[in-house]
Formats: C-alpha cells, sequence, structure tokens
C-alpha cells in the first residue's frame, strides 16, 4: 500500500459547503485512492490553505520551540 499527503476537499465534513484540508491519503496496489486520515490542517478555501502554507513557512524559518520554553 501507498500513501502520500494531499489537499482533500470534503464538503460533507463542513455542511456541504468546500472545505479542504491536507490529509494522508493511501492508494491500492492499481494506484486508485482508497482512503484517507483525518484532516491535520486546513481551511474553508484555497485562500485559507495558502495563508496555512505561508505561515507554516514562516514557522520553519523561526527556532524550534520545545515544552520547557512554555510555563506550566
Amino acid at each position: 500500500m501507498d500513501w502520500n499527503i494531499r489537499l482533500v476537499n470534503c464538503p460533507s465534513k463542513n455542511g456541504g459547503d468546500d472545505s479542504f484540508s491536507f490529509k494522508d491519503v493511501y492508494y491500492d496496489d492499481d494506484g486508485n485512492a482508497e482512503g484517507y486520515t483525518d484532516a491535520f490542517l486546513g481551511g474553508d478555501d484555497i485562500g485559507e490553505v495558502q495563508e496555512l502554507l505561508m505561515r507554516l513557512h514562516t514557522a520553519l524559518q523561526q527556532p524550534v520551540l520545545h515544552e520547557k520554553d512554555f510555563k506550566e
């Protein structure tokens, strides 16, 4: 079984309105999409997804935070 990360539109998860999210998508031996995981990142439209990607890119330019950096 093969898999990759794909942007998936699932209107059924948003009352019939578009709902875009990144999911792990699994494929059968013939390369047909077979299933996917719950969303781990997404937005209500492509613009929100693009904004999210820009924010993620910005986050990668910053030092990594660690649990000990936060007050309990």
